[in-house]
């Protein structure tokens, strides 16, 4: 890694502070890099001309197009629209992996720039502090994929085009340093460069040659140059502004500073921004520590600091997380509190509480207009998306102030249970607990806890442990069956009108055979596979069940153990056709579904799962609230009107790259399909999906389809259960039986049923509430009347007796009595064999424990009991002893008391 360096005028050292070897023109000691060199560039930019974001980001482009390269459009933030592994991209290099790095599919183009906005959470906790980190970035990258029959560029070239880059934007290489380095990501990794200017990383030269395995790492075939400018700071360092917020979004920093009537001392800033700069919270872990160390710098008080900094710091957040969201949902995350929904409501949520710090009369929701209007003119998708990004933020808003009218009180419960544990602090894993799991910020935690007189640290990088947890998909680990048979010739793709078949038997394994070829579609997609019938001579064996295990498709049988000598020979199959008919229906119906509710919903909408069965099945969506009927009525209406058109369905294999220029990652909308050729169904201008569920040839054989319900299944997505063909009808005529049954037991009209039901339910409800006022009145009768037959055991009031109650109303007038007639031990009997106790303070401190004593008495009824020391209740089916266990009770009262 030296040759093209050498012939630039570069030379090799190493590092006096950090120990890296590095290349520069002039001699120096240090790196290049922060915290080895301080930033020189604020207020002295290294470059003439001044780059804002969007001027840097076309200079790129139209610098590597010139040099050859095609530029091509940004990929969408959520990586999981084409891979499984991530959630979100956080480098170019993502939207590559693992189809091209693999080899198995050419890239879109070769060589390639792009310039992609990148999503990393790693850092969240210091966006805002150094000036230099964003959640939300743009990746500069220009790529070449070299094989050995195609070899592009590789390290020289690379090194030269960023060395002519910095020269064409007007820095002087002398400035630059070469870092050496190794990178790892997305499952690949190599050597590379982090080329640095005035203390600031601004690029990385990565040569990826290796795939990571579990055991360590494999050279890979393909050798890929991927690098990653970062576009934000090169505006940055161009116009030598005290932060790089400043230099990437500076008209919404303007905006924000106006609506919080800051009052900004530049000089301060200016000094923050260098010394805080070579800081990570990672390495100073207590903020208050990095804090001091710039006002040391400074020479002023660490609250002047603090005065000036901290408001700033805080916009500088909500201008980037502002930023990170309008792409997130532009792209379609939805948020949640699972997967990519769950990061895109820890950015929402932080923003919302570092707006409320600033005490801003605006809403989040009225900050992302400034953004949007920022973004949209360089991001017409932005756009486009306008209103569903400010309807889900505002959805949000709502939502959060709700958790936090509940928060209050689940921390307070929190803090008592470690006090009542003798604990002084609450724990960080409590802390991440209460936001994981309901969505409580740490900041409300410590003004609660603050009132409670109870300790609480919050850890400077509490948001980016968070983050951390959230950020990849977890993997399941499946056990892999290894078949080493020949590939199995799919016939249901060939003649999928086709019932029977002739196949020869290859092999086995367990209770499955493999043939061939097959007429039986495997599980996949959500669709379940064919069964039927396998015929050898006059054997038959029933398939219960096909499973494809990569290019082989095994066909489980109903006989656990089968003998050898079937392999070689001829099989007839054939399927059950109804069956296959009826599942073919349900997918063709599911993507007439799905494309419905895109015209409803809005694009957002994204298929999350499927199943597809023959009376009826159910499609999953990433939706950001609840469907309502009239929406659930048009998208039934408009899949209908799809079906009457009876519009032809085509079925086409397409190379995976040209597919995607062509229709784009729309064709994952059932899920990621492995593969360089996957198969297209098209449904023309309605729905295009790379799909390999069996399907109908038009439409309309699908027949009716009917929307039967729908359910929240978790945050964020929407189920939707629907029947078509004769199922559908059959749910027709149910749901219409039903209606007529209910309006002969009414005695109405039908179209009567929702009025009368109406009334007939605020009837029942007065009713019951009157029911259960009368039933409080006979307990305080009861208890009134159970006061007289207080005793007392050594200095304890007690009270024991047979009621006519049930267990709950038992357990109401225990408690009245321990709580309003202040008696101190209570027990009481029904005469179903039920028995509630209760015990006040006085008897806990004398050694009454009720719950022991509830339990012993259980046992004379021949079952059981327990409770706390304050409560108990028990039962048992020996109801003729509940006397006897009056009596036992005041006997075991007086023997705890005695000692």
């Amino acid at each position: 890694m030296s040759y093209q360096l050498k012939k630039l005028g570069y030379e090799k050292n190493k590092c006096k502070s950090c120990g890296k070897y590095f290349w520069s023109i002039d001699e120096r000691e240090t790196c290049g890099d922060a915290p080895c060199d301080p930033y020189t560039f604020i207020g002295d930019p290294p470059t003439k001309k001044k780059y804002d974001l969007y001027k840097i980001q076309n200079t790129f482009i139209e610098f590597f197009k010139k040099r050859g390269h095609e530029p091509i459009k940004r990929y969408p933030v959520l990586a999981k629209r084409w891979r499984d592994d991530v959630f979100l991209v956080g480098a170019s290099i993502y939207n590559f992996q693992p189809w091209v790095t693999s080899g198995m599919v050419k890239p879109p183009a070769n060589p390639l720039v792009v310039a992609q906005p990148s999503i990393r959470l790693n850092d969240i906790d210091n966006v805002g502090r150094t000036g230099r980190h964003l959640t939300c970035f743009t990746m500069g990258g220009h790529h070449a994929f070299n094989s050995a029959d195609n070899q592009v560029y590789w390290e020289d070239e690379t090194i030269k085009y960023c060395h002519d880059f910095l020269e064409h934007i007007g820095i002087n290489p002398k400035e630059a340093t070469f870092i050496e380095s190794w990178w790892e990501g997305g499952g690949n990794a190599g050597p590379c460069y982090e080329v640095c200017v005035r203390g600031v990383e601004l690029a990385t030269l990565v040569f990826i040659q290796y795939e990571i395995l579990p055991n360590g790492k494999k050279e890979i075939p393909l050798k890929i140059v991927d690098t990653g400018y970062g576009l934000e700071r090169f505006a940055w360092i161009s116009q030598g502004t005290p932060t790089a917020y400043d230099a990437s979004f500076g008209p919404v920093i303007q905006r924000l500073k106006e609506l919080a009537s800051i009052e900004v001392n530049e000089d301060i800033l200016k000094e923050n921004a260098q010394v805080a700069g070579m800081m990570d919270i990672q390495t100073y872990a207590d903020l208050k520590t990095l804090r001091k160390r710039v006002a040391d710098k400074l020479g002023i008080p660490v609250d002047e600091l603090e005065a000036s900094a901290k408001p700033m710091e805080s916009i500088y957040a909500i201008a980037d997380h502002t930023r990170c969201l309008a792409f997130m949902l532009a792209d379609g995350v939805i948020p949640s509190n699972v997967k990519e929904g769950y990061l895109a409501r820890l950015i929402i949520r932080r923003a919302i509480r570092l707006l409320n710090e600033l005490h801003l009369k605006e809403s989040l929701k009225d900050i992302m207009e400034i953004q949007i209007d920022f973004l949209e003119p360089q991001y017409p998708e932005i756009r486009e998306h306008h209103q569903h990004i400010i309807n889900i933020i505002g959805l949000e808003e709502k939502r959060y102030k709700k958790t936090i009218q509940k928060g209050e009180r689940i921390v307070k419960k929190t803090i008592d249970h470690f006090k009542k544990e003798g604990e002084k602090e609450i724990p960080v894993e409590t802390l991440i607990r209460l936001y994981d799991s309901h969505g409580i910020p740490p900041e409300l935690v410590k003004e609660i806890s603050n009132t409670q007189s109870f300790k609480l640290k919050i850890p400077d990088n509490f948001y980016t442990l968070v983050a951390e947890k959230h950020e990849k998909e977890e993997e399941t680990e499946k056990t892999p069956i290894d078949l080493n048979y020949p590939k199995t010739r799919l016939l249901f793709y060939e003649k999928p009108s086709e019932t029977k078949f002739k196949a020869k038997i290859l092999g086995l394994h367990e209770n499955g055979i493999i043939l061939d070829q097959t007429l039986f579609y495997p599980e996949g997609g959500g669709q379940p596979s064919d069964k039927g019938m396998l015929k050898i001579g006059k054997t038959k064996l029933k398939v219960e069940y096909a499973e494809k295990i990569g290019d082989i498709v095994l066909h489980r049988t109903n006989i656990d153990k089968l003998p050898r000598e079937l392999i070689g020979k001829t099989v007839n199959g054939t399927i059950d056709w109804e069956r296959r008919m009826a599942l073919t229906r349900n997918h063709t119906g599911t993507h007439l579904i799905v494309a419905a509710a895109r015209q409803v919903l809005g694009d957002h909408i994204w298929q999350t799962g499927a199943q597809k069965g023959i009376k009826q099945s159910r499609i999953d969506l990433s939706h950001y609230k609840r469907i309502t009927i009239d929406e659930i009525e048009k998208i039934e209406e408009l899949a209908n009107k799809y079906v009457m058109e009876n519009i032809p369905v085509e079925t086409k294999w397409m190379e995976r790259n040209l597919a995607e220029k062509k229709y784009g990652f729309i064709l994952y909308q059932g899920g990621v399909v492995p593969g360089d050729k996957i198969r297209i169904v098209k449904i023309d201008e309605i729905d295009v999906q790379a799909c390999g569920g069996t399907h109908v040839l038009h439409t309309g054989d699908i027949g009716f389809i009917k929307i039967n319900r729908t359910e929240r299944i978790q945050d964020g997505v929407e189920r939707i259960e629907f029947s078509v063909g004769e199922a559908a009808i059959k749910q027709v005529q149910n749901i219409n039986r039903l209606l007529i049954e209910s309006s002969k037991i009414f005695k109405v009209p039908v179209e009567q049923l929702p009025r009368v039901s109406e009334r007939f339910f605020k009837e029942w409800k007065s009713f019951k509430n009157e029911i259960k006022r009368l039933k409080e009145e006979i307990a305080l009768l009861k208890i009134e009347n159970l006061i007289n037959k207080t005793t007392k055991i050594d200095n304890l009031l007690f009270i024991g007796e047979i009621v006519d109650a049930k267990m709950d109303e038992m357990q109401e007038m225990a408690l009245k009595l321990i709580e309003d007639k202040k008696i101190d031990i209570t027990i009481l009997l029904n005469p179903d064999g039920k028995i509630v106790g209760a015990s006040s303070q006085k008897a806990i401190k004398e050694g009454i424990k009720i719950n022991e004593i509830i339990k012993k008495l259980a046992e004379i009824l021949g079952g059981g009991g327990g409770g706390r020391p304050n409560l108990a209740q028990g039962a048992g089916p020996k109801t003729h002893k509940i006397y006897e266990v009056l009596k036992e009770a005041q006997r075991l009262i007086k023997a705890t008391l005695e000692g």
